[in-house]
């Protein structure tokens, strides 16, 4: 049975950086600030941290790859539309155009795609709800959460993963919306 001493399910930094996430995120949107730095990661954190707290329910139900991919998918969806939401609220250009030519996007979007699969083939093949043993991921326990109940796997899984999965996601986008004006 799970108790107030640590480590916690869910470790302290998930907890904070959502809840920090989520003030950030909900200030830039109603006062219509600018994107900053700040803010673009506040907009990743937000559904990253939202989306493995809701996984959570599930971890009993189904695999934790199955998780895994739903909360990739889930949260590069969400920072996309948050940061398309606060680049439209402010009235600014959603990417400054760049130097950046349709055949270079082209390319990052293929090596992103490629490290994409074999990021997934690594995580699935070996067992990472295994891959810490005895003392020697106690830190990271702490600061994360129980290894036992998988959220902390399932975070730090999902973090990885869904930043590639919202820099493929942007990419395709900056190039769809250069493409468009053309046809």
């Amino acid at each position: 049975m799970p108790s107030i001493s640590l480590p916690w399910i869910a470790g302290p930094v998930p907890i904070l950086a959502t809840i920090w996430s989520a003030y950030v995120t909900t200030e830039a949107l109603v006062y219509r600030r600018a994107m900053s730095g700040e803010r673009f990661v506040a907009a990743f954190l937000f559904p990253l941290g939202f989306v493995a707290l809701i996984s959570l329910m599930f971890l009993k139900t189904y695999d934790l790859p199955v998780l895994v991919t739903v909360g990739q998918f889930a949260t590069a969806l969400c920072f996309a539309g948050i940061f398309v939401l606060e680049k439209h609220r402010h009235g600014g250009p959603l990417f400054p155009m760049a130097e950046t030519t349709t055949r270079d996007l082209s390319w990052m979007l293929y090596f992103g795609v490629i490290i994409y699969i074999i990021y997934c083939i690594l995580v699935y093949t070996f067992p990472i709800s295994e891959a810490c043993t005895n003392g020697k991921c106690h830190a990271l326990e702490l600061l994360l959460g129980r290894k036992e109940y998988g959220f902390s796997v399932l975070y730090s899984a999902s973090f990885i993963g869904s930043a590639m999965l919202a820099l493929i996601l942007l990419i395709l986008f900056q190039i769809i919306t250069r493409i468009k004006p053309h046809h």
